[in-house]
């Protein structure tokens, strides 16, 4: 049975360990104290008390990443008895031409698997010769930076730094503390951080798809690395983004254990761009074109000279 006082001891150790911001542990910490006296905990397990935990910290704190699941749960649901998620097998939910010339390719996730990498490797190499690209975001809900790099490899002509990543030192080491690529490396280090330049760089043997146009298609929907994506494209001046301003889920992190089982998404890391140092937090991504997130593709097939009757349109 789960222990009300246990996973709120445990979950102060994770927030004042790896939070994002140190700034608001206290608020946390605070709230989750005062709903244990007041028993607003009592009598609650499983998901119940994962949706109490969750609803009293982001109460003191909205934080769209922040998450307390119970046992046999997790970031995408329910878990095997290995402890691992039910992912989709395929995390594309189209790509291919959606008119003559056009590539299209629309992600769901960038989950970092080897064999998403692998077929969104192929799919830019079959569509090596486009003459214009739409990366449709409407529906992605986060992930990594694997799969993305993948598509900044062949559309940057040369090596060009987009995002810092900014992580809490102790979250860094546990999670973060890879060796260093030309792709990410450490740019900065203190007691109180550790940041890192995210950059674009080309394939071997030059990006392909380099003076080409790129369009990014945004909604409310598009969450977390989908939003870190339409932020590089968007401040390099790389794509031009059409649609509705994203879901503001600014704060990367991971999940880790707490106690009796439950276990909680921690935000310990937050990204923005180097030159304004503002990022999504809350706010979301703001596209160059404004449009109903239903008619951004419309909008730019009809940008590139696409007659509606002769595109592909895939199911949206």
């Amino acid at each position: 049975a789960a222990r009300p006082s246990v996973l709120v001891a445990a979950l102060a150790r994770r927030i004042d360990d790896y939070y994002v911001d140190p700034a608001v542990t206290g608020a946390y910490r605070a709230a989750l104290d005062n709903a244990l006296t007041r028993g607003a905990f009592d009598g609650l397990s499983g998901d119940a008390l994962a949706a109490k935990l969750k609803a009293v910290l982001q109460a003191a704190h909205p934080d769209l990443h922040l998450s307390i699941y119970a046992p046999g749960s997790g970031l995408f649901g329910k878990v095997d008895d290995k402890g691992q998620p039910d992912l989709p097998a395929n995390s594309l939910e189209a790509a291919g031409w959606v008119a003559e010339g056009i590539a299209y390719l629309r992600p769901f996730a960038f989950f970092g698997r080897d064999i998403d990498v692998e077929r969104l490797q192929k799919f830019m190499d079959e569509h090596s010769a486009a003459r214009a690209l739409i990366i449709d975001l409407r529906h992605h809900h986060g992930g990594e930076l694997r799969e993305m790099d993948v598509i900044l490899a062949d559309v940057f002509p040369v090596s060009t730094d987009l995002l810092t990543m900014t992580t809490r030192p102790a979250a860094w080491e546990r999670f973060e503390n890879k060796p260093p690529t030309e792709r990410l490396s450490v740019i900065a280090r203190d007691a109180t951080m550790v940041r890192e330049m995210h950059r674009a760089v080309p394939r071997t043997g030059g990006a392909r798809l380099a003076t080409v146009p790129v369009y990014v298609l945004t909604s409310r929907s598009t969450a977390s690395a989908g939003e870190h994506l339409a932020l590089a494209m968007k401040v390099s001046g790389r794509a031009v983004l059409v649609g509705d301003t994203t879901r503001g889920a600014g704060h990367y992190g991971d999940q880790v254990e707490l106690a009796d089982g439950f276990s909680m998404f921690i935000p310990y890391g937050d990204t923005v761009d180097p030159k304004t140092l503002k990022g999504w937090e809350g706010g979301g991504v703001t596209p160059d074109v404004a449009t109903p997130a239903k008619d951004a593709l419309d909008y730019v097939l009809e940008k590139l000279g696409v007659p509606k009757a002769s595109s592909a349109y895939p199911v949206v």
